[in-house]
């Protein structure tokens, strides 16, 4: 399933996920998984590594947007003959 996201929107999944993925682990350091069943923690740490997969795999994509976006503008071009600066006192000039 291919899903389209607006970069606002992306950045908004993002928090959300780094939210979550700070409440496991807040959850799975906090006293009261202490005593919790070994097949818990391994669940929770689970959720963990899937919050930060998917995390890496929404902001690679989001990278790849912006930089699409500033190629299509031409952001980071150093050799740009149309828009490098003039001099105004090297300019030739003419006498009648």
């Amino acid at each position: 399933m291919k899903v389209e996201l607006t970069d606002e929107e992306a950045t908004t999944i993002l928090v959300a996920i780094d939210f979550w993925g700070a409440e496991l682990e807040a959850q799975l350091k906090s006293n009261l998984y202490e005593e919790a069943e070994e097949e818990d923690r391994i669940n929770i740490q689970n959720d963990i590594d899937e919050t930060e997969q998917i995390w890496n795999k929404v902001s690679t994509a989001q990278q790849k947007f912006r930089n699409s976006i500033a190629a299509a503008i031409g952001e980071g071009e150093t050799n740009n003959q149309t828009s490098a600066s003039i001099d105004p006192f090297s300019l030739p000039t003419w006498t009648e």
